[in-house]
């Protein structure tokens, strides 16, 4: 059997060794053709992220083209490339013909409009003018006082019942936090913006506060108020940092359509946080 395994090794080396490779790259994006002794691959990359590959069992008709063969193809697949662009604050295309479409953090809908600079230069000005260079802060994003004091109570309410209590400090400290540090001040920020999800948190508020004391979270359950994907933590600072960018419901998602991959972690990965667990908790309520 090790015999077995040391063959398998030394011929996955082998074949290897005999790879042959062409590539090329303009800034328009790079292709790179590769044959072993059992497969042909070919991937085109553009800078707007658009991708065309090919990969195949190695015949007789694969063969590796030449540099002046590559380069055509890069510049027929990436003829009409635009430019993308993100940084703290959110995430932009450019398209050739000037038009934009941005997604800012935190921030419900998308911003588009027309630029004259189609460069890299260009996608990164208009990135900062809609979005800044900082992602939002619930204190920024909630513009109506009343709007924001109710989705600070049903969250204050859910922590204090169900999970670990939310001081006015923690509140304080929520509000000034990216959106992108914490669950929490996502939550908030998203609760301010969608009228939906408000709704839904001042069903399961008004559960809770029926409840009582609820002394033993037993309405938590009854209220389905869950535990989440992200934390607080109650020690100095008052909010753990948590890479998140999905609100709960589509109307508030910023450039779902967008091929832009996001810098933070996604919300679906909380299913693996057993292995890598932050330091606190946050509620995300179903």
């Amino acid at each position: 059997m090790k015999k077995s395994m040391i063959f398998i090794a030394m011929l996955a080396v082998a074949t290897t060794l005999f790879a042959e490779t062409v590539d090329c790259e303009s800034e328009k994006g790079k292709c790179t053709y590769e044959i072993t002794d059992e497969f042909y691959s070919q991937e085109c990359t553009c800078r707007d992220g658009m991708s065309v590959g090919e990969d195949s069992t190695i015949d007789d008709s694969k063969t590796l083209p030449t540099a002046e063969e590559c380069e055509a193809e890069l510049e027929k697949v990436c003829k009409d490339a635009g430019f993308k662009c993100e940084n703290e604050a959110g995430y932009c295309d450019l398209d050739p013909d000037g038009h934009y479409r941005c997604a800012c953090f935190g921030v419900a809908g998308r911003k588009s409009g027309e630029s004259e600079n189609f460069s890299a230069e260009g996608c990164t000005a208009v990135l900062e003018t809609e979005c800044g260079t900082q992602a939002a802060t619930p204190k920024v994003v909630c513009t109506d006082e009343k709007i924001l004091n109710d989705c600070i109570s049903y969250e204050q309410t859910f922590a204090d019942t169900c999970f670990e209590p939310l001081t006015d400090e923690d509140i304080a400290a929520l509000l000034e936090t990216s959106v992108k540090e914490s669950g929490l001040a996502e939550d908030i920020a998203n609760c301010c913006q969608n009228e939906g999800m408000r709704n839904i948190y001042k069903t399961k508020f008004e559960c809770v506060e029926a409840a009582g004391t609820c002394e033993n979270k037993e309405c938590c359950a009854t209220c389905d108020v869950q535990l989440g994907y992200d934390s607080y933590d109650e020690g100095e600072g008052g909010v753990d940092a948590a890479n998140t960018e999905a609100p709960a419901d589509d109307s508030a998602v910023p450039g779902e359509d967008f091929d832009v991959e996001e810098s933070s972690g996604s919300k679906a990965d909380s299913e693996n946080k057993e292995e890598s667990k932050s330091d606190g908790c946050s509620m995300l309520f179903i």
